[in-house]
């Protein structure tokens, strides 16, 4: 098998195919046994993809295959609780066409001049799946809670899981972004684990659809990860150029919340 590769535009085309008749076949399951098998199905064909496809010593396979298991898992748990029309279709969208975007991406044997140049918008594109895994786990943590699927004491695990799932991943993420391990990382991931629980509990509070909750814990992990990775790195925070864009999320974000639905 070492001597088979798969060109990666030739991956992104394959899982398109398989991610329709995966797609096709989600809403025909019947039991929680029969979504584990598809679940793991759709899990090994990643594997083989990742195991055939050419990966510069620059990238890592295993990074990859994280990042789509995670974006995997928070999809399908979002689909489950997917009411609105519209959502449901833009879900949809990103559940078929986001992974295959991310074999595009990776650069060819025969391109080695490009590698350095592929790699920043591969390295992107495995960051937003990452956080619309993220925000998808989230939202359906509340839909549980919503549809009264589990007790408040299992919500509160719930949270609790997610937070530091939260946490984790902004680690994962500013390590790839070259941040070193130090005592001032440590903590940050600390406070970004009870930042966030703390969050989701007030924000179980709002009169929100669970959507929207999601949403809006996304929204605050991104400013919250850019401005700590900012923060640790060599040069530090720039505040002429983060104040204004600190502004704009605040006036953006209070118009939000008179255009979103309160229940």
């Amino acid at each position: 098998m070492s001597n088979i590769s798969f060109h990666p535009k030739l991956a992104a085309f394959i899982d398109i195919i398989a991610n329709l008749a995966m797609f096709w076949g989600l809403f025909r399951l019947d039991s929680w046994q029969s979504l584990l098998i598809w679940f793991t199905v759709r899990t090994i064909l990643w594997v083989f993809f990742i195991r055939l496809v050419y990966y510069p010593k620059e990238l890592s396979r295993l990074r990859h295959f994280l990042s789509l298991l995670f974006f995997n898992f928070g999809v399908l748990l979002s689909l489950i609780f997917m009411e609105w029309g519209s959502a449901l279709t833009l879900t949809s969208a990103i559940f078929i066409i986001f992974s295959a975007v991310s074999f595009w991406l990776l650069p060819t044997k025969s391109e080695p001049g490009v590698i350095s140049f592929m790699i920043k918008p591969y390295r992107r594109w495995l960051l937003l799946m990452d956080v619309f895994g993220l925000s998808l786990f989230w939202s359906s943590i509340y839909a549980g809670s919503s549809f009264q699927l589990i007790s408040f004491n299992y919500f509160w695990l719930g949270l609790i899981f997610a937070s530091l799932l939260t946490s984790l991943i902004s680690y994962w993420w500013w390590k790839e972004y070259f941040i070193e391990n130090s005592d001032r990382l440590f903590w940050s991931v600390i406070a970004c684990f009870f930042i966030f629980l703390e969050l989701a509990f007030v924000l179980w509070l709002w009169p929100l659809g669970f959507l929207v909750n999601g949403f809006i814990i996304i929204w605050f992990w991104y400013v919250f990860w850019l401005m700590i990775r900012f923060n640790l790195s060599k040069d530090g925070i720039n505040w002429r150029k983060q104040n204004i864009f600190l502004i704009i999320n605040f006036i953006l974000f209070i118009g939000f919340l008179f255009i979103v639905k309160w229940k």
